[in-house]
């Protein structure tokens, strides 16, 4: 099948490839397969593969005659036997445009190979099954190929929490013709002088100014209070303008006319001040001080900066004229992972400027991490700079490792009191000879670096008085969580380009050696992560240039490796062998320690794999299969399902379809389920009763979600619990929990009771104390009335028969501990969520649903229909895709609104399932149970066209009931209404919600 597909590619026309659908019905295949196919191939889809062709074709025609526009080139390519369409030949000449435009600002040539004619190559190329000839389009290298250069690279996340405003600014200096003025706001010591740095360079770096363009500088705070002198050294002074005045002089907007003007503390300005530069943002000319009848003009880009309000501080009439306003986020807004990176930056600046080693501690990183650094990141650079110098003052002489302890920390930082628990925070050792080199960010690190880390980690322990079979043991606990962070790190591996590593040319021992491991690693292992390769690849290229250049290879834990992997350290043995016969190299025995570790993380057996996690994506329609497929080749492994329900099925057939589709999945330790929307919500409940597997379904189904719950689950190989308390913790993921689960309601038959929460320690009262006072401190900050209980669990002889006193006097809200307790269904949330804040949240959602019980007791029916119709629940002219669509968006509305609990929507799907309610053939009646509603109502919706309902009714209004048991005389209106042709016809030919209201306020 392959080599016919092969065949069919080879031989196909170039203008016209086939499609991925035509291809398959020529195999007689369905296009999933098909797809699957050409991907394991590394065959391009159909446009790719005539993109280079195209590109050409297009370049070539309007070199010929620049003035066509998109519809001539269209037609003539139609001419030509193409089959394009006018939008695809506008987004080429776009393409081109901006490959003409780089090649101009940079002054030099980008050859681009034909994509066509690689692939055509690599197919021609493609008849063994080795990796390496499965792969040889990835790593082909390209000659010439520029990167463009962007200035904003160099700044610790341009990539992460400061990408929107970037995008914002560039676009700002691109703006033709000149670019737009820009405001950027923020504390001190965010960096707005280094964002209008890098704006500048951007600007000149892209050819939107001239590289000898001006950056000109001006502090508004140096001449606030004398707006004579403001004016002079902003736009000059003319001979004899006063007293003094010997010779005219220039002001820094004639220093900056065709560059940027960079006004600093622009709020000091008074309002005069800025009153000064309307004429030169309005027109672009200004006076010298002194002159009245002759105008200068001048080019000047402005970017103003201010620690203030801009729309309090400057004059709404100075605001108005600066179009683009960015605010920088201070440091403790921004992500922990870029605090992380700027504290790793200074300190290599550090080593460089005293050209020493430094060891930093991981409690020392962790206390620069959390302590309140109120100037942001010009405080966080200074403190760190202190901290330098107080440990470079205990260096001892001949030494060349600068230690940084908590002890280097300044006071304030040393005692301040962080309990974030950075577990992916190490001790740091920075090489002199390799912080000279760069500045690239220290997080995720590259997967060649196995070895310095491995050095680092012997010269920290070697600080240590550890004996040598301490010091064997931390070492391989290291390194094994190295090699877990290697694998689990999706942003690491899904980036690594083997053409990118090694600048286009992958040396071909190297090629050969992988070819060779390859065979060998299939005979043993069904299951291999296919990042496998390229990581190793890396590593075995670092390996041999290590040997060359005469450099160690230390592994003091090889016999605890040998002992703890035996299996694969005999094929490590053999890798070694492969290694040595190629590259005519001897590998020390402490390598194999390394390359055991390789085949340990990324191969598993069968007996490994069967007893993991499940996790299935189910959608309506293929989304979900296709997902996993994408999944499953990005991740190197089977580690997800996928499963449709057909949209052509009714709910309870298109269940049944997924159901059988499953039957044979082995998940004796449970199935997380990814649903897309609407039915497939209870297909959980359905596998519990059906086959015994305990479940969690997600309401959420895309790739990023996938991919993670994927690894968690077949690489990480989390329980069933870790992963259902992961789900837990994401904001935007609803989980929906099988019935044999501990659910997360509070009791709410104590309404009168004062409500509390138990702080719970492993340790005993003192420490169960200490969480009661931050569990205080952080519900004060709520304002949110409960009492907090501190309770030690070997204090007490018997904790339950505790728990169950305090319940005859308290509303029991939550337990929250160090130690997992379950008690009478009382949710239980960890210490550590707490510090985090997710777990605040979580108290105070289990506050406000407490509240809110209390108050929905007391409603009683009145029995009129009208108190069970509000208007902000009648949508007059819905635009329903499909039926899951409007039962999605309807109960979106009222779960925000207060109206349903979470779970409202399980069981009206529930419900569906076992048969869906359709009055007169054509009015629609979902209606979930009444222990999920909280306030009585129903929502209509007029649908603005008929839409198939289980593909057996043509539905046009919609009633959708959340009601009480006590609501039987509003249910009899409803019904009788909805009976009665007149009454539908008049709201099917309603144009507003109050036309609507009239006809179903009807009292009893």
């Amino acid at each position: 099948m392959k080599n016919d597909l092969i065949k069919l590619i080879k031989n196909e026309d170039k203008k016209n490839p086939f499609t991925d659908q035509q291809l398959a019905d020529i195999l007689s295949i369905s296009r999933s397969k098909l797809t699957g196919m050409r991907l394991e191939l590394n065959i391009a889809s159909s446009s790719d593969r005539r993109k280079g062709l195209l590109h050409k074709e297009v370049s070539k025609i309007k070199k010929a005659n620049p003035e066509l526009n998109d519809r001539a080139i269209t037609e003539i390519l139609i001419k030509k036997g193409y089959k394009i369409s006018r939008s695809l030949v506008r987004s080429i000449l776009s393409s081109i445009e901006n490959q003409t435009k780089n090649v101009k600002i940079e002054s030099n040539k980008i050859k681009i190979e034909d994509k066509n004619n690689i692939i055509s190559k690599e197919i021609e190329k493609n008849t063994h099954n080795t990796y390496i000839g499965k792969n040889k389009s990835k790593i082909k290298r390209i000659d010439n190929r520029e990167i463009e250069q962007d200035a904003f690279a160099d700044l610790i996340g341009f990539d992460g929490s400061l990408k929107e405003k970037i995008a914002m600014l560039k676009s700002a200096m691109m703006y033709p013709p000149n670019g737009l003025h820009t405001i950027l706001h923020g504390q001190t010591g965010v960096g707005k002088s280094d964002m209008a740095e890098c704006m500048y360079k951007f600007s000149t770096y892209n050819g939107f100014k001239k590289k000898s363009s001006p950056f000109v500088i001006f502090n508004c705070a140096d001449y606030a209070e004398n707006p004579n002198l403001l004016i002079g050294h902003l736009f000059g002074v003319k001979k004899g303008a006063y007293t003094g005045a010997d010779v005219s002089k220039e002001g820094i907007v004639e220093k900056a006319d065709g560059g940027i003007l960079f006004l600093d503390e622009i709020h000091r300005l008074p309002s005069s001040g800025q009153e000064i530069l309307f004429s030169l943002i309005d027109r672009g000319v200004y006076r010298r001080l002194g002159e009245s009848n002759f105008e200068r003009r001048a080019k000047v880009l402005i970017i103003c900066a201010t620690t203030g309000d801009p729309n309090s501080d400057l004059l709404a009439t100075f605001k108005r004229r600066i179009p683009v306003t960015v605010e920088i986020p201070k440091l403790d807004d921004r992500p922990k992972e870029e605090r992380f990176n700027l504290i790793l930056r200074f300190f290599k600046l550090e080593s460089r400027r005293v050209n020493k080693n430094f060891i930093i501690t991981k409690s020392a990183i962790e206390k620069l991490m959390d302590y309140d650094c109120k100037g942001n990141i010009g405080q966080l650079k200074s403190d760190i700079q202190v901290t330098c110098a107080r440990a470079f003052s205990k260096l001892e002489l001949g030494e060349d490792t600068v230690y940084v302890d908590d002890y280097s920390l300044r006071r304030n930082i040393r005692e301040f009191d962080n309990n974030s628990g950075y577990n992916w925070i190490e001790d740091v050792f920075i090489d002199i000879s390799d912080a000279k080199n760069s500045f690239g960010s220290f997080y995720n690190k590259s997967i060649s670096e196995i070895y310095q880390y491995a050095e680092k980690e012997l010269k920290i322990l070697g600080k240590g008085n550890y004996s040598d079979e301490e010091l064997r043991n931390i070492f391989i606990r290291k390194i094994d969580q190295k090699f877990d962070d290697i694998i689990s790190n999706r942003d690491i591996l899904g980036n690594m380009n083997l053409e990118t590593y090694f600048n286009g040319n992958v040396p071909s021992e190297v090629m050969d050696i992988i070819d060779k491991v390859d065979d060998v690693l299939k005979n043993q292992y069904k299951h291999i992560n296919q990042s496998l390769y390229p990581a190793l690849a890396i590593h075995i290229d670092h390996t041999l240039r290590r040997i060359r250049e005469g450099k160690k290879i230390l592994n003091p834990s090889l016999a605890k490796i040998s002992k703890k992997m035996p299996n694969e350290f005999e094929i490590a043995r053999y890798i070694s062998g492969i290694t040595e016969n190629i590259s005519g190299l001897t590998l020390p025995d402490d390598e194999l320690g390394y390359l055991a570790y390789y085949v340990n993380k990324f191969c598993m057996v069968e007996e490994k794999v069967s007893g993991n996690v499940k996790v299935l994506i189910a959608s309506h329609g293929k989304v979900g299969i296709e997902m996993s497929k994408v999944v499953n080749f990005l991740m190197g492994m089977e580690c997800t399902y996928g499963v449709e329900m057909p949209l052509e099925y009714s709910a309870k057939e298109g269940l049944e379809i997924c159901l059988s589709n499953i039957a044979n999945i082995e998940a004796n330790n449970g199935m997380i389920i990814l649903v897309d929307m609407g039915s497939l919500v209870i297909i959980g409940n359905e596998i519990e009763k059906r086959y015994g597997i305990k479940t969690n379904t997600v309401s959420r189904a895309d790739t990023l979600l996938a991919m993670e719950i994927g690894k968690m689950a077949a690489i990480e190989q989390k329980s069933f619990d870790e992963i259902v308390s992961y789900l837990d913790s994401i904001k935007d993921c609803e989980v929906n929990k099988t019935e044999g689960q501990i659910s997360n309601e509070i009791n709410v038959s104590d309404k009168s009771k004062e409500k509390a929460i138990i702080s719970l320690c492993l340790s005993g009262h003192g420490n169960a104390v200490n969480i009661k006072q931050i569990l205080e401190r952080k519900i004060y900050d709520k304002a949110i009335d409960i009492k907090v209980i501190a309770l030690g669990l070997f204090d007490e002889i018997d904790i339950e028969k505790r728990i169950c006193k305090l319940e005859e006097d308290y509303q029991i809200l939550c337990i929250v501990g160090t130690i997992e307790a379950k008690y009478n269904n009382i949710p239980f949330i960890k210490y550590s969520s707490i510090m985090k804040e997710e777990g605040v949240n979580e108290i105070y959602s289990l506050y406000r649903k407490s509240i809110g019980s209390i108050e929905h007791e007391d409603i009683k029916s009145s029995g009129n229909l009208s108190d069970m119709i509000d208007k902000d629940f009648i949508f007059e002219k819905f635009e329903g895709i499909s039926k899951e669509y409007v039962i999605d968006t309807m109960v979106s509305k009222l779960e925000e609104a207060g109206y349903v609990d979470s779970k409202f929507i399980l069981s009206l799907y529930k419900r569906e399932s076992m048969g869906t309610l359709v009055f007169n053939n054509r009015i629609a009646i979902p209606h979930g149970l009444p222990e999920n509603v909280i306030k009585p109502v129903i929502a209509i919706a007029k649908l603005s066209k008929p839409i198939f309902w289980d593909n057996e009714y043509m539905v046009d209004l919609v009633a959708l009931i959340a009601a009480k048991e006590e609501n039987q005389e509003e249910m009899r209106t409803l019904f009788t209404i909805l009976g009665d042709e007149d009454e539908i016809n008049t709201v099917l030919h309603s144009d507003t919600k109050d036309e609507i209201y009239q006809v179903f306020s009807k009292t009893k």
